[in-house]
């Protein structure tokens, strides 16, 4: 049946023509109308199906919109959650398992984690718009808890590298990124704000998992902290499973075509300059998670406190995503992103630098955490919002692979500044802002691109 027919049936048919015709819904919006034309101009090229006439007009409400965004949060409060809490990691194996190694060695560990959670969105992301989310989380909760597991085991650097670096973050991304594409699935004028909110669930897990960890750690070794935060994390992955669902049918098997699902995309400019805006970011996004709690240490903190910088940062985080997601309906998902990475910049250069007190630290810590809430969350509805509905999933996972790149070199490049120039941080906090700098300079001059050169657009 032809795109125009299954239309069809949502409108009327003409009394004076034996052929049905489509009558528009009266009240339909410019953000709908944008994915109509989408649809027409290359959906079913791309992805060998067209969408039903249901599934071309999101509702933006409703219980099983809802729901999904509730299991979204438990998935991501799993997965990037663990991520979020990567500076207690490496804090701790400076001090413990691996004190013989330098900071940037140790960074591989964290950065590998990074780098392949997102990374591997280049093949789930695809995998997700062909068969749908709950397969993909079934095997990401169950490779990720025994990641965790193996990690608790872990006492040599190659160990660490397999457990956490390459099994957790495998799982991690089999779950984070089908939860991140099925919320686009259900809601347009509201996306930022869902994404937001779901996002938060990062946030949420990087305030809880430090302070479990510590916890038991203190009480029954490494070993039992690293298994108490996999217990949790598998009961949020196993809400996710049950709760995240998509509203496209799924297409049934079709051959993954490399060049249509990942290359072609980078051929139009504003997707071009939006990726190139978020691969920049991450350059520097992850080194002041990550070496914060190592330069409290340096000022006198002592082991407990610095791992509730992680935690402060993170509280923080959540207003971070889900206040300005709530405003970036409004005011632009590209101008929200574009500020937010900024504003990190500038509180790296303003604050990082120069603090050496408790108290300055502290607050470091908690703006750093709102503004990079920001930057962490708003790419997702950017992204979104200039893909076609159902290749949302394969430019998701295009645009995680490009930026797997710098959030893979980004925490060692810190690391060997740092080691270069006697334990001072100020070099890496430096090169943090120029690269979190570039990335909203480049995404407002999509948002300029994209709009015409309309400055004042909300976009």
């Amino acid at each position: 049946m032809s795109f125009e027919k299954s239309l069809a049936g949502c409108g009327k048919t003409s009394s004076h023509n034996s052929s049905p015709a489509f009558e528009e819904p009266t009240a339909i919006s410019s953000a709908l109308q944008e994915e109509l034309d989408k649809e027409a101009t290359y959906g079913r090229a791309s992805t060998g199906y067209a969408l039903d006439p249901h599934e071309l007009y999101p509702p933006d409400y409703g219980l099983k919109a809802w729901i999904c965004v509730f299991g979204s949060f438990c998935g991501i409060f799993a997965s990037f959650g663990y991520i979020q809490v990567i500076g207690v990691f490496t804090e701790y194996y400076g001090k413990h398992q691996l004190a013989s190694y330098t900071s940037s060695q140790i960074a591989w560990i964290t950065s590998l984690q990074t780098c392949l959670t997102v990374f591997c969105g280049v093949i789930v992301g695809r995998t997700y718009d062909i068969f749908g989310p709950t397969q993909l989380l079934i095997a990401g909760t169950i490779l990720m808890n025994f990641g965790i597991m193996m990690t608790s085991l872990c006492t040599q650097y190659f160990q660490f590298i397999l457990a956490q670096g390459i099994c957790t973050s495998l799982g991690a991304s089999l779950i984070f990124n089908p939860c991140v594409s099925s919320i686009n699935t259900w809601f347009v004028k509201r996306r930022a704000a869902a994404s937001g909110i779901a996002n938060a669930g990062s946030s949420l897990g990087g305030v809880v998992i430090p302070i479990i960890f510590r916890s038991v750690e203190k009480r029954a070794g490494f070993g039992w902290g690293v298994r108490s935060v996999g217990f949790l994390l598998t009961f949020f992955s196993i809400l996710s499973c049950l709760t995240v669902t998509t509203r496209l049918k799924s297409p049934g098997r079709q051959p993954i075509l490399f060049y249509q699902s990942y290359l072609k995309p980078f051929g139009d400019t504003d997707f071009c300059l939006a990726a190139f805006s978020v691969f920049f970011a991450y350059w520097g996004l992850f080194i002041p998670i990550s070496f914060v709690p190592d330069h409290a240490v340096a000022h006198g903190f002592s082991a407990t406190l610095s791992s509730y910088l992680i935690s402060i940062q993170n509280a923080a985080s959540c207003f971070g995503r889900v206040v300005p997601g709530l405003l970036a309906d409004k005011l632009g998902r590209f101008n929200t992103y574009a500020f937010g990475t900024i504003l990190c910049a500038i509180l790296t250069v303003a604050l990082w630098i120069p603090a050496s007190s408790h108290v300055a630290i502290i607050l470091y810590a908690a703006f750093y955490g709102f503004s990079s809430g920001i930057a962490f969350t708003m790419w997702q509805p950017m992204i979104a919002e200039i893909s076609p509905m159902q290749q949302v999933g394969a430019r998701m996972g295009a645009v995680s692979a490009f930026l797997s790149f710098s959030s893979l070199f980004g925490m060692p490049v810190a690391g060997a500044i740092i080691d270069s120039d006697d334990g001072k941080y100020w070099g890496a906090a430096v090169f943090a802002s120029c690269m979190m700098t570039a990335g909203g300079v480049v995404a407002f001059f999509s948002k300029l691109v994209l709009t015409n050169w309309k400055i004042l657009s909300t976009k």
